[in-house]
């Protein structure tokens, strides 16, 4: 599916979700069933383990790849990975950037921040003004789930490497699982709402397509127009 018409239809979603207000109901949900308190916030499972080592994992890929990318420039064998190797790292890392550059960029309050949530911040639509008197939050899009949904990459590394269907569906369903877990951990937690999560999920599924076609398309002897990487 062209990548502008996969915006379009993301775009319809997260209005809908806005509509039937389901970042709310979702965690209005969550916080009942926590006792009306986000009672797993520092719980040693999702504040230790999902979130904490969770981020370590990610980043140690991360440098397994990076290491990877050194080594091959003295093992001639690794040669022809080379290049995928350096499109996966930076794939992955400039998923991370830009989340973590539109998070620090816009004001956006995390659900235990918000009155509604035993908070001190009424809540501040996305398009409204954010009052000079509130302190500076960080909260959208989610960041720990980009530790996961980064590596969507793997999809197009294996298929550029010609592997079996089977290791772009392993490379695909591994960093999908491992953002929908860490999404799933922070808004347990009370970081983050739904459409956090899925802004995340499009902007690395975004980054790592365009770079696949920037990387691997030109070495095809293709030409890509800017045409080419939103309608391909």
């Amino acid at each position: 599916m062209p990548l502008l018409k996969m915006w379009a239809l993301f775009t319809l979603l997260i209005i809908a979700i806005a509509f039937l207000e389901l970042d709310f109901r979702i965690a209005d949900t969550v916080y009942t069933m926590e006792g009306g308190d986000w009672a797993l916030s520092d719980f040693w499972l999702t504040k230790y383990v999902l979130h904490d080592i969770g981020r370590r994992f990610s980043i140690s890929l991360g440098v397994v790849v990076l290491v990877s990318i050194v080594t091959s420039l003295f093992v001639a064998a690794m040669k022809s990975l080379r290049r995928p190797l350096i499109y996966l790292f930076v794939s992955a890392a400039l998923s991370a950037l830009m989340v973590s550059l539109i998070k620090n960029s816009v004001n956006v309050a995390c659900p235990w921040d918000l009155v509604r949530y035993g908070g001190n911040i009424p809540y501040v639509g996305f398009f409204q003004e954010w009052p000079s008197k509130f302190p500076d939050i960080a909260c959208f899009p989610a960041g720990h789930a980009s530790a996961g949904y980064a590596w969507i990459a793997l999809y197009f590394f294996f298929d550029y490497l010609f592997v079996s269907s089977k290791w772009r569906r392993l490379g695909a369903g591994g960093a999908m699982s491992m953002g929908l877990l860490f999404g799933i951990d922070q808004q347990v937690r009370g970081a983050h709402f739904l459409s956090h999560d899925l802004w995340t999920l499009m902007i690395s599924f975004s980054v790592s397509r365009i770079l696949a076609y920037l990387f691997f398309g030109l070495i095809k002897n293709r030409k890509v127009a800017v045409g080419d990487l939103v309608n391909s």
